[in-house]
């Protein structure tokens, strides 16, 4: 298996990316990847203060934008993931 290093720029577009994303789905993001998998979406919610579907509703925002811009800025997601 290729093992690839990371790209500068592709992290560089990403977090711009992010820091384009309108406040609570960046907030929701933010929470569910200092989480790292580990921290059950309740919980995460209940740190935000919010209702768990409200949560989840502002993640999926959040990963939907971030996608956008991601393509709009001409990065190839699904190349990338393989």
């Amino acid at each position: 298996v290729e093992q690839r290093l990371p790209d500068p720029l592709l992290r560089e577009t990403i977090a711009g990316c992010r820091e384009k994303l309108p406040p609570k789905p960046k907030e929701a993001l933010a929470a569910r990847l200092e989480g790292a998998g580990g921290v059950p979406d309740t919980t995460l919610a209940e740190r935000l203060g919010i209702e768990k579907n409200t949560f989840l509703q502002n993640f999926t925002r959040a990963r939907k934008l971030l996608l956008e811009c991601l393509r709009r800025a001409g990065v190839d997601v699904a190349a990338e993931l393989s």
